[in-house]
């Protein structure tokens, strides 16, 4: 459900208007949404080669760049993922380069967040969850910004390390919920879910990207399609919509893991399910409406 009623504004040759693609009708309210998160990725892009970062196009991003020239008609977001060396390193001077509208989000720049990647967010605007509950966190639309992590050669090493990252990825999401259920007061000055989360990420640091052939998204999730490193050893640009991204050289084996025949279309329901989104109202306005605490 999308609520507007004038276009996002973005200085772009990328129209608006409802179109028919691939037999399926995009409307001018999903077109304005695309708007906003291209303008996301415009921003991300700017600042990953400022400071020569690598970051390419994931998931039905990547497929439609690669199939579509842009998004996929039923697609309603942008996936780009990063290794983790770069990863770091863009959350260490986000705050110098993401000023408002632009927020990046993770555990460490919004209280009670709760995902394990970070997202890109326009603070102007709102995008709330088919439950219709709100979260006290940034809930602007966003693009979603993956980690691809070491993953260990063998498979004895696999299986333990795998099982170490479970217990620590439990013990992480028990604690979030409980410091959640806290007074404000003693959550602002507890903060044990970034200390949990910082044990969590330097586990997942433990394997260095050099010593290994393989990767995964594993900060989002564990069983994540695990990648030949070598897929990103060099990067390519492909037109999505009105701009080029970057896309890794090797995405044909990267689409064929996580999709197989990936040319063939499928109408596939997206990932978190049916969003409402508003391109002119900022997410803080329902959560004042809903006497959520203000941020």
């Amino acid at each position: 459900m999308i609520m507007s009623n004038k276009p996002f504004e973005i200085t772009s040759s990328f129209s608006i208007e409802e179109e028919i693609r691939s037999d399926y009708l995009v409307s001018k309210e999903m077109k304005q949404v695309w708007a906003c998160e291209m303008d996301l990725l415009r921003k991300l892009l700017q600042v990953c080669d400022k400071y020569g970062l690598r970051c390419w196009a994931d998931s039905g991003t990547l497929l439609g760049a690669v199939r579509e020239g842009g998004f996929i008609p039923w697609d309603d977001d942008i996936d780009v993922s990063m290794f983790r060396e770069d990863y770091d390193k863009l959350v260490s001077i986000a705050d110098k380069e993401f000023n408002h509208p632009y927020f990046f989000q993770t555990i460490y720049s919004d209280k009670h967040y709760n995902h394990r990647h970070a997202q890109l967010r326009n603070s102007e605007t709102a995008v709330l969850p088919p439950s219709g509950k709100l979260e006290k966190y940034n809930q602007g639309i966003f693009i979603d910004i993956f980690i691809l992590d070491a993953y260990p050669k063998s498979a004895k090493q696999a299986y333990k390390f795998i099982r170490r990252l479970q217990w620590k990825k439990n013990l992480l999401k028990v604690c979030i919920k409980f410091c959640n259920l806290l007074p404000e007061w003693l959550y602002n000055r507890w903060r044990m879910d970034i200390k949990f989360f910082k044990s969590y990420e330097e586990l997942l640091r433990e394997t260095p990207i050099q010593h290994t052939e393989y990767v995964s998204c594993l900060s989002w999730n564990i069983r994540a399609k695990i990648r030949l490193k070598s897929a990103y050893s060099a990067t390519e640009y492909r037109l999505f919509e009105d701009m080029k991204i970057p896309i890794p050289a090797g995405y044909d084996s990267i689409l064929r893991t996580d999709y197989g025949d990936y040319m063939k279309r499928v109408k596939a329901p997206t990932g978190h399910g049916i969003l409402k989104y508003d391109t002119e109202r900022s997410y803080k306005e329902y959560q004042h409406k809903s006497h959520i605490v203000k941020r």
